[in-house]
């Protein structure tokens, strides 16, 4: 997930809420991410990708450490912690959820 519009709950995008996109376009350009020459909403967007990690899982919570890219290149980093109960709003906040909630359920905790 790591295109910036991408909300992992839907199929669409932060920038126009309630759009529709193909399947293929989805795997083709959101997941990989720097789809800014190939995807109408992601020229628009300030960052190319998102890429995430687990950093730590305890307490029943999961720091999650971002970084935002743009061509290739870190623009903004930080950490998040996730309470696995509690899916925030921003796409930032909603990636960094579902990874800690993919992490969990390889984990064996769902």
């Amino acid at each position: 997930m790591p295109c910036p519009l991408f909300l992992p709950a839907t199929t669409g995008c932060e920038a126009q809420p309630g759009i529709v996109l193909p399947p293929g376009t989805i795997r083709r350009h959101c997941h990989p991410a720097y789809a800014r020459h190939t995807c109408p909403h992601a020229a628009a967007s300030p960052n190319d990708a998102m890429r995430f990690l687990v950093k730590s899982d305890r307490n029943g919570l999961i720091e999650v450490a971002w970084s935002l890219e743009r061509n290739h290149h870190p623009v903004a980093v930080g950490t998040l912690t996730i309470e696995p109960a509690h899916q925030t709003g921003t796409p930032l906040e909603q990636q960094a959820f579902a990874l800690a909630s993919e992490y969990l359920r390889r984990k064996g905790n769902s």
